[in-house]
């Protein structure tokens, strides 16, 4: 599987570099100006700091106890290894493990933590995007297929508090068990998971602002309403397990968007390059992390142990 994901992601790459105008690209990165790179590190770690944040509501909600400065470190070094594992799933897996350890007996509790956390950044994530589709003029089967998928989201979570109970109550395979345990109807959990989800929103928005500032680093030329649809269906469809974490499928489908919106390709590939940079520089304090805990020898070793 993690060569059949790399070979998408290569194959991807090689078409893009076959259509595209790769001389004209190399031309705009020498003409970004880096103030609009640092605009836009800055606004991704602010992000990832306030996710950070999201996460310790939920942790703290689900009966927890761990400080902000180790969540924080977790979610970075969770960010590092989602870059350079071969699944964003790693990184996901790597922090809900270390928490697990720190919270001893509460594995389910922390497990859940994680799955919530990504759950609730999911659903501000379309939540931004429908706003913006909104302003656009979008085919209107798109828009009833986008609108029928964010309806029937809601309408699971809003009913949660119905269903869980009754869920809990069933007969389940053993390996599934504890999550019948989970006081996912709880009002700590219900309230951790209300204040989270502007917080997601406001996540999605500053990654929305920093693909701005890419843009005009590179020129590329679109509205605002055009870049947070562009962003937002990019990190649904990188997040699938089909490539390299997300390698190539991100760069094609900021190369294809931004044209459907009128943009310019080689000024979105140049934007696509930026942005793969600009998450690597943010995720390096993950690798300080990671260095610290013995590095992947370590993490796996302790895992193991454990």
């Amino acid at each position: 599987m993690r060569l059949l994901k790399l070979l998408v992601s290569l194959a991807l790459l090689g078409g893009l570099g076959w259509v595209l105008d790769v001389p004209a690209m190399l031309t705009q990165l020498r003409q970004v100006r880096p103030e609009w790179v640092l605009v836009a590190c800055l606004a991704v770690l602010f992000g990832q700091l306030l996710s950070a944040w999201r996460w310790t509501w939920l942790v703290r909600g689900l009966g927890l106890r761990a400080s902000l400065s180790d969540l924080v470190q977790y979610y970075f070094l969770g960010m590092f290894l989602s870059l350079f594992l071969p699944s964003i799933i790693g990184g996901d897996v790597a922090r809900g493990y270390l928490l697990a350890r720190q919270a001893r007996d509460a594995t389910w509790s922390a497990v859940a933590s994680v799955v919530l956390e990504r759950l609730n950044g999911m659903l501000g994530l379309v939540t931004v995007a429908s706003t913006a589709m909104v302003l656009l003029d979008v085919p209107l089967p798109w828009l009833g297929g986008w609108w029928f998928g964010v309806t029937a989201a809601w309408l699971v979570m809003l009913s949660q508090p119905w269903w869980w109970p009754r869920l809990a109550r069933a007969r389940l395979p053993a390996w599934l068990a504890g999550w019948q345990k989970l006081p996912l109807h709880s009002s700590a959990v219900q309230r951790a998971w209300w204040l989270a989800l502007p917080v997601s929103c406001v996540f999605q928005m500053l990654i929305v602002l920093a693909h701005v500032a890419l843009g005009q680093a590179v020129g590329l030329e679109l509205s605002l309403p055009a870049y947070t649809v562009m962003v937002c269906l990019v990190a649904l469809a990188s997040a699938l397990p089909i490539s390299f974490n997300g390698l190539g499928v991100r760069e094609a489908g900021y190369v294809g968007l931004a044209v459907y919106f009128g943009g310019n390709a080689e000024a979105a590939a140049a934007m696509a390059a930026l942005w793969l940079l600009v998450l690597v520089v943010v995720a390096l304090p993950g690798y300080v992390v990671l260095w610290r805990l013995g590095g992947v020898q370590g993490l796996r070793a302790a895992t193991r142990a454990s």
